[in-house]
């Protein structure tokens, strides 16, 4: 049997090699080990330099190539210039072990974290000192150690070569625009770099940052929202926003909008839809998109709001918020049944159309009616078909509503009585007559914006994240709409048929419309005939097939109106006008039935990247960003053009290589941001010193539940056995643990009675007093107190954060 330890040398022996060269005292044995560095690095005494920096990062190279690192040490000033300096290998000194007896129980507070020391009290070191001539020199030389190093491969593991750099800090930034936590932007980063010692930091680095970009946040947060956004409108042309708070300075709403959403409302603001969704944000606040449907049939974003609650007061604040940004409220809005958005609406824009979503409302039938009669009836189809249909007058709609529900026997139904009430709010037959009408029947569109946002938001990002997040959306948004123009005037649309109208309907309409006009061309073509026409004065009276009744159209000025209401209720007109301007032989598109709105010309397209800048830019980021990415541009096209030419990518290589060289040698005269600047560049904008406006606790929202589970029979008998609880190892109590301690327990200056959450007085002992956090303190476990911005798995369950 063949042998595998150690001591044969087999092939599973270890087969890390020495770094440096080692020496052995031969009276005590003792080793000492030189570094295996170039002569032209190893430092000698009464070397001089310029400056402490000079004599520290000669020192530090020397580290470097030696396999170890370096630490500062004591330094002596007088009237703050340094006279002597000394620098140490960062093994220098020992650490100090307290002992601990594990036979004696040992109290909470005494307990730390096992942490390994890398200390062995090496010697090696240099010293150095001002001169008269303003020069340090080098007096004290220690060259021998009293460890071995580390070898080249793992150096880059030593904390002090690595650390977060700007491209780190950017890619943790930009990667938590789309939803992506520092985790995963680590091994996008590992990947990109091509390994994870390329990277120069560790996940756990990353992490960190991302862990005190949020610390940095803090009670801030909400400060800094409002505060970016109200930036926005004093720098951006025609920008708007305005916000509430409540007497203690909480924040109740917001509301904002900038110039293309305004320009989008003006032009597509004929109907729209908002809705509430939930959990984009920490605090449970509810953001408000408010959506309307552009001239490719798409969704837009017309205008959106954060708001603390769901109460008709909130909402009519927002609604006259939207009627000051924009001077008009909109003709039509499409909500669900909510009360307080109805009560809202009809204060606030009385003149305003209030339709609720059919979806929702049919969506209960089977609910309300019974499962039975839905299924095994063809209840639920005769009366889908009228409800749904807009074809039907007022009139046949309630004849035909009748007739279903007595043939049922549901004359006395309460929920079928009362929505038959509320039918002028959501039938589409009661809507025929409404401009535009036929857009939106249902908030589907709302939700799908709903879903569209909530692919790059998560419940536990900031609200200073959350806007970096909708940015990033609406950016993406506004991309397609400027790639679905594009595409409308660089591509040609097939053509179905000779019809001259059919050939200008595709110049005059986007790419997706005219497929739709082009639809209802060849329905003209193919399928409505004429049964006969009669002149009545200077109009023509056609008779079509299928239509019940004829229409008439004003030969000179080519004015018609079809009982279809095609036209009125979507702008578009249907093939029964196609048919009869065929038969009149008209060769020319008419002009009165050519709305803007769907027009390939009906809004110009914003500037790319125009949502994320706010026009404040004191330090110039904006310009150095500019710079990085132009750089970053240039050396992808150098490459993708030399890939195939490997030795004039190996002189380009060289050449960034040697310029690397001339950038350590640049001396930098400015003294690097600190890390609360860049936290405050990243973010674009700064905490005040106190925060004015506070953010919401406890929000709570219709449908959030009680946050308390069914317990099973199990759960039940075992809490009622008497089984002894979890007991607080601060306070001794029972019911908690000493996380969730400060939600029980309230400080008091000094030793006293206080009261706990269940409103029992108890009594503070003074040792305990200290140890007692306050409700939003760090001891929290509440789920508002995150550091990760990502909902993704990976990056939630990954290792703890480290200290």
């Amino acid at each position: 049997m063949a042998s595998n330890t150690l001591a044969d040398g087999g092939d599973d022996a270890p087969n890390y090699q020495l770094h440096g060269v080692e020496q052995v005292s031969p009276n005590t044995g003792t080793k000492r080990y030189i570094p295996d560095s170039p002569s032209s690095l190893t430092p000698a005494e009464g070397m001089l330099f310029d400056t402490v920096d000079d004599a520290y990062n000669f020192y530090k190279t020397y580290a470097e190539a030696g396999g170890w690192t370096v630490r500062k040490g004591t330094q002596h000033e007088n009237r703050g210039i340094v006279i002597n300096k000394y620098f140490f290998c960062s093994k220098e000194g020992q650490k100090d072990f307290r002992p601990v007896d594990t036979l004696v129980e040992q109290s909470s507070d005494r307990w730390v974290r096992r942490v390994p020391s890398k200390r062995t009290g090496c010697q090696a070191a240099i010293k150095i000192k001002l001169t008269n001539a303003k020069k340090y020199l080098l007096y004290h030389f220690i060259e021998a150690h009293n460890h071995d190093f580390v070898h080249q491969e793992d150096l880059h593991l030593l904390k002090e070569n690595r650390g977060i750099n700007r491209a780190h800090e950017e890619m943790i930034n930009k990667m938590s625009h789309l939803n992506i936590g520092p985790v995963r932007a680590f091994n996008i980063m590992k990947e990109v770099y091509g390994g994870f010692d390329k990277v120069g930091a560790t996940k756990v680095d990353f992490k960190n940052f991302k862990k005190e970009l949020n610390l940095f946040i803090g009670e801030f947060d909400a400060e800094m929202f409002v505060k970016r956004l109200m930036r926005k409108k004093e720098f951006l042309p025609n920008f708007s926003c305005e916000y509430e708070t409540t007497d203690e300075g909480v924040l109740k709403c917001i509301f904002w909008a900038d110039e293309d959403m305004k320009r989008n409302y003006y032009m597509f603001g004929d109907v729209i839809s908002f809705d509430a969704t939930y959990k984009r944000n920490k605090y449970n606040m509810m953001f408000v998109p408010f959506t309307g449907i552009d001239n490719h049939n798409r969704n837009v974003t017309l205008g959106a709001a954060i708001l603390g609650s769901e109460t008709a007061e909130t909402y009519s604040w927002l609604l006259r918020a939207i009627k000051n940004a924009y001077g008009y409220a909109p003709p039509v809005i499409v909500t669900d049944q909510d009360p307080a958005m109805k009560k809202a609406i009809a204060d606030v824009w009385p003149k305003s159309r209030h339709r609720l979503c059919m979806w929702h409302i049919m969506d209960k039938l089977t609910t309300k009616v019974g499962a039975a009669l839905c299924s095994n009836t063809d209840f639920r189809k005769r009366l889908s078909a009228v409800v749904w249909t807009d074809s039907l007058l007022p009139e046949a709609f309630e004849a035909e509503w009748a007739a279903i529900i007595h043939d049922f026997g549901l004359t006395y139904h309460e929920w079928l009585t009362y929505i038959y009430g509320l039918r002028e709010s959501w039938i589409p037959a009661y809507y025929r007559e409404e401009e535009m009408s036929g857009l939106m029947r249902t908030s589907s569109r709302s939700e799908s914006e709903n879903h569209f946002f909530g692919k790059i938001s998560n419940p536990k990002c900031t609200l200073v994240e959350f806007l970096s997040h909708f940015d990033t959306a609406i950016e993406a948004q506004r991309h397609e709409h400027r790639k679905n123009d594009h595409d409308t005037r660089y591509t040609n649309p097939g053509e179905w048929s000779d019809f001259v109208l059919e050939k200008q309907a595709a110049q005059i309409y986007t790419r997706t419309l005219f497929l739709d006009v082009q639809l209802e061309i060849q329905h003209a073509i193919h399928r409505c005939t004429s049964v006969r026409l009669d002149h009545v004065g200077d109009f023509i009276k056609f008779f079509i097939k299928d239509l019940d009744q004829p229409f008439m159209i004003h030969e000179e000025d080519v004015t018609v109106k079809c009982i279809c209401n095609r036209f009125e209720q979507f702008g578009l007109l249907c093939s029964h006008i196609f048919c009869v301007l065929r038969i009149l032989d008209i060769r020319e598109f008419p002009k009165q039935y050519i709305l803007r709105r769907w027009t390939r010309e009906a809004v110009p397209n914003s500037s790319p990247r125009s949502i994320l800048t706010d026009g404040g830019d004191p330090d110039r980021s904006e310009e150095v960003n500019r710079c990085v990415r132009e750089i970053s541009h240039a050396t992808e096209y150098v490459v993708n053009k030399l890939i195939s030419k490997f030795d004039k990518l190996s002189d380009f290589c060289d050449h960034i290589k040697q310029f690397m060289s001339v950038a350590d040698e640049a001396q930098i005269n400015a003294p690097p941001k600190t890390r609360r600047n860049r936290f405050a560049e990243l973010l674009g904008v700064a905490p005040e010193s106190t925060a004015t406006i506070r953010v919401p606790v406890g929000t709570r929202f219709k449908g959030c539940g009680s946050h308390k589970r069914l317990k099973s029979q199990k759960e039940r008998a075992i809490s009622q056995s008497g089984s002894k609880h979890r007991q607080c190892s601060l306070c001794k109590k029972y019911g908690h643990n000493r996380v969730t301690c400060w939600k029980y327990t309230v400080v008091v200056p000094e030793a006293g009675a206080s009261r706990n959450a269940g409103g029992n007085e108890d009594t503070i002992r003074e040792g305990d007093a200290a140890m007692v956090v306050e409700g939003d303190g760090p001891g929290s476990n509440d789920d508002d107190d995150v550091f990760y911005t990502s909902g993704n798995d990976a990056d939630m369950d990954d290792e703890d954060m480290a200290e």
